[in-house]
């Protein structure tokens, strides 16, 4: 028999994690073993639902595939949910089976640095599914695999979309439709159980003009998608986001902004992440004082900005609804270097204002000349 082993997080599941395990099916497993970890290795972040929740969630998902079943194994036994303990146990519970350990494309590219690679493969073979935006030449990706194992790894024939589950997550904070993304009965439990929520987003979106909202969600998508990797609070990211054009279509003298002094000498186009900072405090009680500087500053930058700051201007700059020349060049930095991405991105910024004679708010030199002094240092 012909056993394949899916791990991941499942915060929540999504239509393509049940689409994988379909195509693994179409492949020739007659058993796909789903199996939510309890502390995924390479997530720097907690998972957001609890452990309760997600074996849930994937219990009502995969229900709707033939031949798969679900797994408590690396929930029940706690801690860090190392791959090459997982499927050690299945090799010893299924000792005359085929076992298959199935991954997507991002996962065989990361496949070299997980603990114990050789360990898992001794015990199982590679089943791997491509995936949109993370597509991999699998003829030279064969080539690396077996000079590093001296084995190779097996395809199905299946290209997920490019959906996360992070996606899915900033997506239900705001309130949008998870109908395209996420099964029905996933959907209702998370609702019924106020899943994914962050706190005044969807008040503050009542703010925005339907326009304006979708480039708050589209800022928190690049923003929440980047916030593990920084090590930032995927929450700080996603309220921040939506918080951080909030009162930019509110006079100074709306009843919001009662009491808000305006700083002097700030031109009108930068003068809403002031008053929004103001409206996130005093209107809907944000505490946080990293989330406040990322809405005060998303506009203007500063020097010695926290890296939830950079996250916020550069996914503001670069969100997939701008476009203008070197924006993809810029998004590509994003992923790698912060700090340079800010310099490269300041720069383009200024060279805009001076061009369109623009006023040129202080502040913002003086961020560009303090990321220049960095990329200088290297």
């Amino acid at each position: 028999m012909k056993i394949a082993i899916f791990g991941g997080s499942f915060d929540p599941v999504h239509a393509e994690h049940i689409n994988i395990v379909r195509a693994a099916v179409k492949f020739g497993a007659d058993k796909v073993v789903a199996v939510p970890a309890a502390v995924p290795p390479h997530k720097r972040e907690k998972t957001m639902a609890s452990p309760q929740d997600r074996l849930q969630m994937a219990k009502l998902a995969f229900a709707a595939v033939k031949n798969c079943e679900v797994s408590s194994f690396e929930l029940s036994a706690g801690g860090t949910s190392y791959t090459c303990r997982t499927v050690e146990y299945f090799r010893k519970k299924y000792p005359e089976d085929e076992l298959y350990l199935l991954v997507g494309a991002d996962m065989l590219k990361d496949f070299y640095t997980w603990k114990d690679p050789e360990k898992i493969l001794a015990c199982a073979d590679l089943l791997v599914c491509n995936r949109e935006g993370d597509r991999v030449n699998f003829r030279a990706e064969q080539f690396r695999f077996f000079a590093k194992f001296k084995k190779t790894f097996k395809t199905v024939e299946y290209v997920g979309r490019d959906v996360s589950s992070t996606k899915a997550r900033v997506l239900c904070a705001f309130g949008e439709d998870l109908k395209p993304y996420l099964p029905q009965d996933v959907i209702d439990y998370i609702e019924a159980n106020e899943l994914y929520r962050v706190e005044h987003v969807k008040d503050a979106l009542r703010l925005l003009t339907p326009a304006r909202r979708k480039h708050s969600l589209r800022v928190a998508l690049m923003a929440a998608g980047a916030s593990a990797r920084y090590k930032v609070p995927e929450t700080s990211a996603v309220l921040a986001s939506a918080l951080h054009d909030a009162a930019k279509k509110l006079p100074l003298s709306a009843a919001e902004l009662s009491g808000f002094v305006p700083p002097e000498s700030v031109p009108d186009p930068v003068m809403h992440q002031y008053s929004g900072a103001y409206l996130a405090e005093n209107m809907f009680g944000v505490r946080d004082e990293d989330v406040l500087n990322a809405i005060r500053y998303h506009t203007s930058g500063r020097p010695n900005m926290s890296t939830l700051e950079k996250l916020i201007f550069l996914s503001d700059m670069l969100e997939q609804g701008r476009d203008f020349p070197g924006v993809e060049k810029l998004r590509g930095l994003f992923y790698e270097d912060l700090n340079a991405c800010m310099y490269k991105s300041l720069k383009l910024e200024l060279k805009h204002l001076k061009k369109q004679r623009g006023e040129i708010y202080p502040l913002t030199c003086r961020a560009y000349e303090h990321y220049k002094s960095l990329a200088k240092r290297g």
